[in-house]
């Protein structure tokens, strides 16, 4: 398996996506006049997005060419 620049602009793109995603479904959910439930909910977006690219990384990998 290899990990190639279109790999990574697919990586990227799906972590994007899921950090835009994630942010407008808690735009309305998340409670600002608590510092600390912001911070939380910016880590939890975070992972999950990071989570997503790293799906999308190992799914798109290409074979390796046999000569």
């Amino acid at each position: 398996m290899r990990f190639t620049n279109e790999t990574f602009k697919r990586m990227l793109r799906t972590f994007i996506q899921a950090v835009i995603g994630y942010i407008v479904a808690n735009l309305a959910i998340v409670d600002y006049s608590s510092g600390r439930d912001v911070a939380k909910s910016a880590l939890i977006g975070l992972c999950v997005s990071a989570f997503a690219a790293g799906l999308s990384a190992v799914m798109n990998l290409q074979k390796k060419e046999e000569v």
